[in-house]
């Protein structure tokens, strides 16, 4: 089967899980509308799936409206761009078998902006029965709020590479004398970074044999760096790292910490189970709502509240050696399904299904 996807940029998470649907016996065309996003430092993955970027060159959307005409199933990740509000039209007036795939909308306020946007931008997926495919139950719960019951809704979340992160802990850590508590992520409010702060800084008041080990770089740099200051000989910056450095520094801390205000999905979860670290995640994260469970792997807290983040701190610093242990193992368990293999089984079952069940 001939498989279009449109997206935004060649992330190294979406070019590892094309490249696997590419490599299980599909023939898969990307369209990437922009070579890359600014505002990102990620580490490139090598593209080997066939592709067009459309800020190449021109002459470039005319092959993309040709091969998406050829396609037997098409996949639109994304809509907010007038490349894509086109490719979107001529798909939807040919009545051949198409899908919608997106993160959880709704997250920039106030709401009903947004879904007059997606009501204009949309508006060939409204006045269709495309399947609409959720990022996480998440998003699809929204999607079926918005767009109704008249559709198949299907959850089809983003997939990456975990095993790089699976690692025997028993030799990266090497102290039990301590809870390293790790943040991975852009530092920025809406990943409550500012939140874990002024926690930690509560935290480390009480207990010395804690410590915070902050990943990632951003505009709030100066103020968590002035909010940690009385605590500082526990704190580490480690500033922004590259994709495949990621692991190294998954496997020395203890507790991984997402402490989001929002998160359409939210990789880094993922990522942190498959370390063996239980996550303390909000319940405004796609991945942490499908994953987490409190006791088990992890704690799902109310996001943008300090005094529940700091209760959860507490907590994963005074349980046990054997506690921790239990939960990482956990941890490692819950994520055991969601391979890059899991994902393109799922995204071309669902392809196929779409296109079997296709009723104009």
């Amino acid at each position: 089967m001939k498989i279009f996807v449109l997206t935004d940029i060649p992330s190294p998470y979406q070019t590892e899980i094309f490249n696997e649907i590419a490599g299980d016996s599909c023939d898969l065309h990307v369209g990437y509308l922009r070579s890359a996003d600014p505002s990102r430092h990620w580490t490139e993955v090598k593209i080997n799936h066939e592709s067009t970027t459309l800020n190449g060159g021109s002459g470039k959307l005319a092959h993309l409206a040709k091969v998406i005409s050829d396609a037997d199933f098409a996949v639109f990740n994304y809509y907010r761009h007038p490349h894509a509000e086109k490719l979107i039209y001529q798909r939807a007036n040919e009545q051949v078998p198409w899908c919608f795939w997106g993160e959880r909308p709704g997250f920039r306020k106030p709401e009903w902006v947004g879904r007059v946007l997606r009501h204009w931008k949309l508006r060939p997926l409204r006045l269709s029965t495309a399947p609409i495919w959720g990022i996480g139950k998440f998003a699809v719960d929204q999607y079926k709020r918005e767009f109704g019951s008249g559709r198949t809704y299907l959850n089809l979340p983003y997939f990456s590479n975990l095993d790089r992160f699976r690692v025997d802990r028993s030799i990266t850590h090497s102290s039990k004398h301590e809870r390293v508590f790790l943040f991975s992520g852009a530092l920025t409010r809406r990943k409550g970074v500012d939140l874990l702060a002024r926690a930690f800084e509560q935290l480390a008041g009480d207990h010395r044999n804690v410590r915070l080990k902050i990943l990632g770089d951003g505009p709030l740099r100066n103020e968590l760096e002035t909010i940690l200051a009385p605590v500082a000989d526990r704190v580490q910056f480690l500033g922004f790292k590259g994709w495949n450095e990621l692991p190294q520094q998954y496997a020395t801390a203890d507790v991984l910490c997402v402490p989001s205000r929002y998160d359409g999905w939210g990789l880094v979860v993922p990522e942190g189970l498959a370390s063996g670290l239980p996550v303390i995640a909000t319940d405004q994260m796609g991945a942490a709502l499908e994953f987490i469970e409190r006791g088990r792997n992890g704690w799902l807290i109310q996001a943008n509240n300090q005094s529940v983040l700091l209760e959860a701190l507490r907590e994963a610093t005074t349980i046990s050696d054997e506690d921790l242990s239990s939960l990482s193992s956990n941890a490692c368990e819950s994520i055991r399904d969601h391979s890059l293999h899991d994902g393109s089984r799922r995204f071309l079952r669902y392809a196929n299904e779409a296109v079997a069940n296709w009723e104009v």
